[in-house]
């Protein structure tokens, strides 16, 4: 299932485009990934942990996973 233009994020679409454009194909949600991998290593600099990135790695299926039942939701109703 593709995520819809309408629900897709400026930053993480430039992302995954410069990837691609460089011959990384990643795909949206990835990009996502990558991006809140980088917001947090930010925020804690060297003090970045395993659990920290097994909280983003969680989070981040998480709302994909609620994205896509959405979507599947909003096509069984139609």
């Amino acid at each position: 299932m593709e995520i819809k233009i309408k629900d897709r994020k400026e930053e993480i679409e430039f992302l995954r485009m410069a990837c691609n454009m460089a011959e990384l194909g990643i795909r949206y949600q990835h990009a996502d990934l990558i991006i809140r991998l980088q917001e947090r290593l930010k925020k804690l600099k060297g003090k970045f942990s395993i659990s920290d990135g097994v909280e983003i790695h969680y989070k981040w299926k998480q709302d994909w996973q609620n994205y896509f039942d959405e979507q599947s939701k909003t096509q069984d109703a139609s």
